[in-house]
């Protein structure tokens, strides 16, 4: 980590701070803020299959389920130039497919793997290693029949003894009401193994239950600008 330390400056300080009321020497913040890979949401690509044509985040970082169109699911991820900064930011929206079932506005840092049965396409997991203490971004959030909106991230890491992926660190950030207008969140994270991880999960849902592929059509997420605090 990353780590600013004015030793000098404070030093030269001292005789300053004394002749002022002994007025307090306000601690450095040395926190860093690094914006999370494509998580500005402002450059997008256009995938094309027969009649199906949709957008999705550039860069193979960001995947949802837009893919089930080619089967004539709905479309649930678009970009949408109502951006906090630049000149997008991702819509997520919850959709009915058919009579019953409702498919999440859901993106995750991951793709998706049309081999797996619906409701498990999205294989999610990105690279990194490092420990982020918080994840922090700007919503807007349109519930329909008081729908909840979630984010999620997960710090995990291989153990190749035990053949297994442990969750070292992990959050979650839910909101209920209405955001008309972009807003500020921060989600910290909580570590439970004090290691590195090897890989970095980020969800972010319209719906509470999307991960159960239900969930209130209607219910529009805005997210942008995206970033990891670190220590």
């Amino acid at each position: 980590m990353r780590r600013f330390y004015l030793i000098i400056l404070i030093i030269m300080s001292v005789g300053f701070f004394v002749s002022c009321d002994n007025e307090p020497i306000e601690p450095e913040n040395t926190q860093t803020i690094e914006a999370l890979a494509g998580g500005d949401f402002n450059t997008w690509i256009e995938f094309t299959q027969g009649e199906v044509s949709f957008d999705e985040p550039a860069g193979e970082w960001w995947d949802g389920l837009n893919y089930l169109s080619v089967i004539g699911g709905p479309i649930t991820v678009t970009k949408t130039t109502d951006a906090y900064s630049g000149e997008y930011a991702v819509r997520l929206e919850t959709k009915l497919w058919g009579n019953e079932l409702s498919i999440p506005g859901i993106l995750a840092s991951g793709y998706f793997d049309s081999s797996l049965p619906i409701g498990e396409n999205l294989v999610i997991g990105k690279p990194l290693n490092k420990k982020p203490i918080s994840l922090n971004g700007f919503i807007k959030y349109l519930p329909a029949d008081n729908d909840t909106l979630v984010i999620f991230v997960a710090l995990t890491k291989f153990d190749s003894t035990r053949q297994v992926r442990d969750t070292i660190g992990q959050g979650e950030y839910v909101y209920s009401g209405t955001l008309n207008s972009y807003t500020a969140f921060t989600l910290p994270i909580n570590y439970e193994i004090n290691t590195t991880p090897d890989s970095v999960h980020v969800i972010l849902l319209s719906s509470v239950s999307g991960k159960e592929m239900k969930g209130h059509p209607g219910s529009v997420l805005f997210v942008d600008e995206l970033s990891f605090t670190y220590e």
